[in-house]
């Protein structure tokens, strides 16, 4: 994705010059490449985001069960109640 940003950001600054219409053709072809490249690369980054999103299962969460050689049995809950 940052790669696309600054094919895009490189792009724009080379089409934004005055005169780029009257540049040379292949100033005004590295431009639209870039254009170009950037823009697909954004797509295809967006989509590969989208696609890992959706293949990732969401978090799940669960108390661990106590450790049979705690020495205190109570829960720290529990001992935070007592105190």
């Amino acid at each position: 994705m940052l790669l696309a940003v600054i094919c895009i950001f490189l792009g724009g600054v080379v089409f934004g010059r005055p005169g780029i219409a009257d540049g040379p053709r292949p100033v005004r072809a590295a431009a639209a490449s870039l254009l170009l490249t950037g823009a697909l690369l954004f797509i295809v980054g967006g989509a590969g985001l989208m696609l890992q999103k959706g293949r990732r299962p969401g978090a799940r969460l669960s108390l661990a069960p106590p450790s049979p050689s705690d020495p205190h049995p109570l829960s720290s809950l529990q001992e935070e109640e007592q105190r």
